[in-house]
């Protein structure tokens, strides 16, 4: 065979591998971040957000998060907590321009995870360890992965690293204080990974779940797209895992098993519906190949048994009968995370019948929305309501956790006020920053990101001093642009 057909029987198979590789690839891809406006469902998502959050007044604290009682169960703060945050994430990433929002409800969700009552259950599991108090050393990744799910999000929001610059403490008493900073917290969470045969991280002692390794999965796929490393090797070795070991349970429930007990090597052969939701939603991001992620929710759709979401008495549905049974969660928190699970997997039809039984108890009151349920429920339940109805306008975290443009770089709204004003868009693109605002009265909106004053405002009644633009009365809606 002459030297150059060899060459072209190379380059020829070399041209096949690469066209395998580009159609695998597909899966890994995602869009460009959407930018389209946020609905004014969605602006009253993001008010409610904030008012159990920043803007939570003190006399309000326990009414809104005296929720969980011993914090090992499902409803605990931890919970409710994380999906806030995630939520506000949703609606923050099309606003690329103005983040500040998001940030800061992300910001007060980390702060409030940070307190003893929220970790206090350690003492249970692990009171005995020689590590205790320390919440983040070993296992209760049901903890840990949600605090490093939320900082990675903080930073991708506002462009603050402090919690991997200055870090953060655990305070469990006037004599015990446990510092931390993000690189620890990473460190602490990937010996695990390596140290366990499953590639997983326990939550409670020995017992290693599919939906919460999702979030420390995240968190590392964005920080390695802040630099900070590269964890594919540990990411794929937990990926294997869970789709070769946690699907098709024998006993039913759903189509991804329940736990796996690490000490006794034995998977527990049922589902449970709910669990399948929690799972494909937060694994949808970062699965390696979507398709997998879309064939473990055809199953899981097999396994929804419709009538569980139709005739339940008022007080199951709301969770006031069963608020304080780990076992037995309402079918509205399993109806939340399904929708969005849906939502984020393209099956608008499925979505929108879990939608369809959740919205008998939604409400837009005050300017907000959100689920008028029992206390230990409504907001997690609230919030992962939310998140479907942002994914349903745009929102796409395969897409946010891929995006290499991070918000605020190039000029961008730092403040608006008054609170009252809301902001639907924001996005700077070819020079050009576009805000529109929703309200009335007079708004000002404080840029960032600016090293020269711009070449034009408009509207005509807007005025710029200072780096801050001035509008004399949004009237209802106010379209901004500034040119540079």
């Amino acid at each position: 065979m002459s030297r150059c057909r060899r060459i072209l029987q190379v380059a020829s198979a070399l041209l096949v591998l690469a066209t395998v590789a580009m159609s695998r690839a597909q899966g890994t891809t995602a869009p460009m971040l959407p930018t389209n406006p946020l609905t004014t469902d969605e602006l009253s998502a993001q008010r409610y957000l904030r008012s159990i959050t920043v803007a939570l007044p003190k006399d309000r604290e326990d009414d809104t998060w005296r929720i969980g009682g011993s914090q090992h169960n499902n409803l605990s703060k931890r919970y409710q907590l994380a999906f806030s945050g995630y939520a506000a994430a949703a609606l923050g990433m099309r606003t690329p321009a103005f983040t500040v929002l998001s940030a800061a409800i992300i910001d007060n969700v980390i702060q409030r995870m940070l307190k003893k009552d929220v970790w206090i259950y350690v003492k249970d599991y692990w009171g005995d360890k020689p590590w205790f108090p320390d919440p983040c050393y070993d296992e209760n990744i049901m903890y840990t992965g949600h605090l490093l799910h939320l900082m990675a999000f903080y930073e991708l929001f506002s462009g603050d690293d402090k919690y991997r610059r200055d870090g953060f403490d655990f305070v469990w008493d006037d004599k015990t204080t446990i510092h931390y900073d993000v690189q620890k917290l990473i460190d602490i969470t990937v010996r695990q990974m390596r140290e366990n045969s499953s590639g997983g991280v326990s939550c409670e002692p020995d017992l290693i779940f599919f939906p919460c390794n999702n979030h420390p999965q995240i968190a590392l796929f964005i920080y390695e797209q802040l630099g900070l490393g590269n964890w594919q090797a540990e990411r794929s070795r937990w990926e294997q895992t869970a789709l070769k070991s946690y699907a098709s349970p024998l006993m039913g429930g759903g189509a991804i098993k329940l736990v796996y007990h690490r000490k006794y090597k034995f998977m527990f052969p049922r589902g449970h519906i709910g669990l399948d939701g929690w799972s494909l939603l937060w694994y949808q991001p970062w699965a390696s190949n979507v398709d997998d992620a879309q064939h473990l929710w055809r199953e899981s759709v097999k396994c929804i048994q419709w009538d569980k979401f139709s005739h339940e008495t008022e007080d199951i549905c709301r969770g006031k009968a069963t608020c304080m049974d780990p076992a037995n969660v309402p079918p509205t928190a399993t109806a939340s995370f399904l929708a969005a699970a849906a939502r984020a997997l393209g099956d608008d039809a499925t979505a929108t019948r879990f939608e369809t039984f959740l919205d008998r108890y939604l409400r837009r009151e005050n300017g907000m929305f959100y689920l008028d349920l029992d206390r230990e429920w409504r907001i997690g339940c609230s919030a992962n309501r939310i998140t479907a109805l942002a994914i349903r306008n745009g929102s796409d975290f395969r897409a946010l956790l891929r995006t290499r443009q991070m918000p605020n770089q190039g000029p961008h709204a730092a403040e608006v006020t008054p609170a009252g004003i809301a902001v639907a868009e924001a996005v700077f693109a070819d020079g050009v920053l576009r805000l529109g605002l929703v309200g009335t009265g007079p708004a000002t909106v404080q840029l960032g990101g600016v090293s020269t004053p711009p070449k034009a405002v408009t509207p005509a009644t807007a005025t710029f001093t200072d780096n801050a633009i001035t509008i004399p009365d949004v009237g209802g809606q106010c379209a901004i642009t500034v040119t540079f």
